[in-house]
């Protein structure tokens, strides 16, 4: 003989399709901590270095660059006056190409040197940008390589070198210089053009990049 219980009837007639669908576990809501924890990238991102600060640290190096002009006008006094006194003269080169390339490599070159040698090494950064507390570096806040950061330095005193070059080709420079003529005025606006340009970019860019810092892939960083 064949027993039904009414309450097992009575409970599968009333189940809904719906009790019959799993349970969805709502996902635990993040603590306050975990919410705001901001990823490690972000975290690491170093902060770019504003023109104020690149301003201070270029004027400490400027104490290195005038104190080197100082030493090398000292020394070529000294070779002078020995070269005089043994019966040589030595004169400043009357062609203007040639006196260019003598100022070059004596006085701008190692500039460049000293800025390129000393930001391409563990430390980053020149003597004036570490005692500012900034540094220069790649776009994975690496070190740049020799050949990227003579290519920034060069680019940045590039003003300073079209400058003496139009200096040099004025007739007279060491005396009564003459009236430039349009070429060379022509060269004077561009070296203050790039100038302006090299100060405006570090201002109102986004992350304070001038040109010659997209140039060698650099960027100028506050140092943790």
């Amino acid at each position: 003989m064949e027993v039904r219980t009414g309450l097992t009837d009575d409970n599968n007639e009333e189940r809904s399709p719906l009790d019959k669908m799993p349970m969805v576990q709502p996902h635990p809501k993040p603590s306050r901590d975990e919410s705001m924890t901001t990823p490690r990238e972000i975290q690491d991102s170093p902060r770019s270095a504003g023109l104020a600060k690149r301003f201070k640290a270029f004027a400490f190096d400027y104490l290195i660059i005038v104190s080197y002009i100082v030493v090398l006008a000292g020394v070529t006094m000294v070779v002078v006056k020995t070269a005089g006194f043994i019966g040589l003269s030595l004169r400043w080169p009357e062609d203007p190409f040639l006196a260019d390339l003598v100022a070059f490599i004596t006085l701008i070159l190692p500039v460049v040197l000293y800025f390129a040698l000393q930001e391409s090494s563990p430390k980053q950064a020149t003597w004036g940008k570490r005692r500012v507390g900034i540094r220069v570096v790649n776009a994975n806040n690496g070190a740049l390589t020799r050949k990227q950061s003579f290519v920034r330095s060069l680019v940045k005193l590039l003003p300073w070198q079209i400058a003496h070059t139009c200096i040099f080709q004025m007739g007279g420079f060491t005396s009564a210089p003459e009236e430039p003529s349009p070429v060379l005025i022509a060269g004077f606006t561009l070296a203050y053009l790039l100038a302006v340009i090299f100060i405006a970019s570090a201002l109102i860019s986004k992350k304070h990049r001038t040109p010659y810092d997209l140039v060698a892939g650099a960027h100028v960083v506050v140092a943790k």
